[in-house]
C-alpha cells in the first residue's frame, strides 16, 4: 500500500509561485482559479518572511468526504482525495466543512484566457483536465502522472527544493526523516492531512492559513 503526500520545506520557499503556475498549467485549471496558492507569514520582530504552499491537504480523515450528500468525494488509490465529476453537483457542502478552504467553484464558468475570441493554441481535453464549470475541484496530487510513476508538477517545478514529494507508508532514506520532522498545519482540525510543513520559523501545527 501507498500514501503520497507532499512535505514543504517552508524557510526554504522564496515565493517564486513557479509550483502554482505548474500546476495552472498541467491541470489546466480555469482563470481566476488556482489549486495551488503560495502564502505568506510575516514576523516583525524576527524580521522574516515565510513562504508556502497550500493546496487539498489530501487528510486521511478528511471533513468533507463523509459530509457530501452526493457522496462525490473519494479516496484514490494512493490517498488521494479526489471529486468524482459524474456525481459532483456544485452544491458546496465540501467546502463549508474543509478546515483549509480547498474545493474551489467555477461559478463564472470562464474557462478560457480569450473569452469569445479563438485561443492561438487550444490544448486537447484530456480526462484530468476535461471538468464541468461549478463542480467542485482542487488539488489532486497529479493523479494522473503519480500513476505513471511520476511526480506532482508542482514538485517538479520547484527549482530551490522546498517541496518533497513522499509515500508515508514506503518511505525512503531520504524522506525518512522529511516524514519524522513534518507537521500537519492547523493540527487541532483533526483531518491528518498528507501535506505537510517543516519549518524552524513557524510553528504550522497552529496555523490555520486557508486557500483563497
Amino acid at each position: 500500500m501507498s500514501r503520497y503526500g507532499i512535505i514543504v520545506l517552508a524557510d526554504k520557499c522564496i515565493g517564486c509561485h513557479a509550483c502554482a503556475i505548474a500546476c495552472k498549467q498541467e491541470n489546466q485549471v480555469a482563470p481566476g482559479i488556482f489549486w495551488n496558492q503560495i502564502q505568506r507569514i510575516e514576523d516583525p520582530k524576527a524580521r522574516t518572511i515565510t513562504w508556502f504552499r497550500t493546496s487539498c491537504q489530501h487528510c486521511d480523515n478528511p471533513a468533507c468526504l463523509p459530509k457530501c450528500p452526493f457522496k462525490a468525494i473519494y479516496k484514490g488509490e494512493h490517498g488521494e482525495v479526489l471529486v468524482d465529476r459524474a456525481k459532483c453537483v456544485g452544491c458546496k457542502t465540501c467546502l463549508a466543512f474543509c478546515p483549509y478552504g480547498a474545493p474551489k467553484f467555477n461559478d463564472a464558468k470562464v474557462t478560457s484566457y480569450y473569452g469569445d475570441k479563438q485561443p492561438l493554441y487550444e490544448a486537447p481535453k484530456l480526462p484530468h483536465t476535461d471538468r464541468k464549470p461549478g463542480q467542485a475541484e482542487h488539488c489532486t496530487l497529479c493523479a494522473h502522472r503519480t500513476a505513471k510513476g511520476g511526480k506532482p508538477a508542482c514538485v517538479v517545478a520547484c527549482g530551490v527544493g522546498v517541496l518533497n514529494f513522499v509515500d508515508y507508508d514506503n518511505p525512503t532514506e531520504q524522506t525518512k526523516g522529511l516524514i519524522e520532522k513534518a507537521v500537519a498545519m492547523n493540527e487541532a482540525a483533526g483531518t491528518n492531512p498528507k501535506v505537510r510543513y517543516i519549518s524552524q520559523r513557524v510553528d504550522f501545527r497552529n496555523v490555520k492559513a486557508k486557500i483563497r
